[in-house]
């Protein structure tokens, strides 16, 4: 029998009270319950979730259930590995270096025209 990955789907619900908590045992692993904020956070077999989610919905304690977003969240890091650079963003910074450097140089130039200007003066 080999070793099979159930897909799982995260789950919020809010109650109105958290007397009756043991009861959403049986719908999925409870992984959380704030007692302060009364919400208990459920994972359930992806299979099962429409089920699961009306047999909730029935219950009188639980006032409203919200799913998990993080299937829609890109999980590509961009910025994840230091010093990378994009190879989209490689012409833009290419530019912004130029830009940067002649900044510098009339920085520079200037100041020497101010240093100059002062010398003479005295």
């Amino acid at each position: 029998m080999p070793f099979e990955i159930l897909e799982r789907q995260s789950i919020t619900v809010w109650l109105y009270t958290l007397k009756q908590w043991k009861q959403l045992r049986k719908f999925g692993n409870i992984h959380y319950i704030s007692h302060r904020m009364k919400y208990a956070v459920l994972y359930v077999n992806q299979q099962n979730l429409d089920k699961v989610i009306e047999e909730l919905e029935k219950l009188n304690f639980v006032r409203s259930i919200e799913l998990s977003h993080r299937k829609e969240i890109d999980m590509t890091f961009k910025d994840a590995i230091p010093n990378r650079i994009d190879p989209d963003l490689k012409e833009a910074l290419e530019e912004s270096e130029e830009d940067l450097e002649d900044f510098f140089k009339g920085l520079a130039q200037e100041l020497d025209e101010k240093r100059i200007d002062k010398e003479q003066v005295n």
